[in-house]
């Protein structure tokens, strides 16, 4: 049985893991007026020659200093030891279209998964210099300094992010359910945003009160941000709908009114 982190295995882990995170960070930026697409993945959406450089870039330093771990990159074309209980996920430029369209709304995640489940997570905003860590046990942390939401609020009062994504790929069924319950959030909700997940972190500073994944995000995407949410004080479910698991974030009474939503 494969030994489980212990407290001391993750506070080191972040502390190598943070200038490596922030020279990323220097890296994005050093390229933003001088972008080069490396691949296009669809009619919209690329990946730039920047996220293959800083993906590789972290995966070289992760498994220097743990060889026997698994990494699995947003832009890599294959996973690197897969069995491993521990498996390191990064998205290099969470928000590309974004950092494409010279728009400030663009970060890096990092997480560590035990057996599937987050443990350790890290965003880095490099044009605001905001650095988010967080670790099963440990508290959620914004350069340095200690994060708790106590607040506990319901749906009309909440402020919304709905990471919604496409229809053109769902078929008539799913188009006409995400519809509806798009429309009842919106109808119950306080405010809605649709950033394409980049307020998540920000719901551990009071920029937003729940979130909601109808999108479907990758797991490079979203492990970070579940751990740091969690370790905030914030509750995160995975709810099983007729279309798919749909993550949500938030507090409680908003949570199980967003729950009731989306399995009605």
């Amino acid at each position: 049985m494969t030994e489980r982190p212990t407290k001391q295995f993750f506070k080191e882990a972040i502390n190598y893991l943070t200038p490596f995170v922030k020279q990323a960070g220097e890296m994005i930026l050093e390229s933003w007026n001088k972008i080069e697409i490396a691949k296009q993945k669809d009619v919209r959406d690329v990946a730039t020659k920047t996220d293959v450089a800083v993906e590789n870039f972290l995966k070289e330093k992760i498994l220097f200093k743990w060889p026997s771990h698994g990494f699995w990159g947003e832009e890599g074309e294959k996973r690197i030891n897969p069995s491993s209980s521990y498996q390191w996920l990064v998205d290099p430029i969470d928000g590309t279209k974004f950092y494409v369209g010279l728009a400030p709304f663009f970060q890096t995640f990092i997480a560590l998964t035990f057996n599937g489940a987050p443990v350790l997570g890290l965003m880095y905003h490099p044009l605001s210099r905001q650095f988010f860590s967080a670790y099963q046990g440990g508290g959620t942390y914004l350069n340095g300094k200690i994060i708790l939401v106590k607040s506990s609020f319901f749906l009309n009062e909440a402020v919304v992010d709905v990471d919604f994504g496409g229809l053109l790929d769902k078929k008539e069924e799913e188009k006409k359910w995400m519809l509806d319950k798009l429309s009842r959030i919106i109808e119950r909700s306080y405010r809605v945003r649709m950033s394409a997940g980049a307020l998540s972190t920000y719901i551990v500073t009071g920029a937003i009160d729940a979130y909601i994944d109808l999108a479907g995000s990758k797991p490079q995407e979203i492990a970070a941000r579940i751990i740091i949410a969690q370790e905030a004080g914030l509750k995160t479910e995975k709810i099983k709908t007729a279309f798919g698991e749909k993550l949500v974030v938030s507090r409680e009474p908003a949570l199980s009114e967003i729950k009731q939503i989306l399995l009605k």
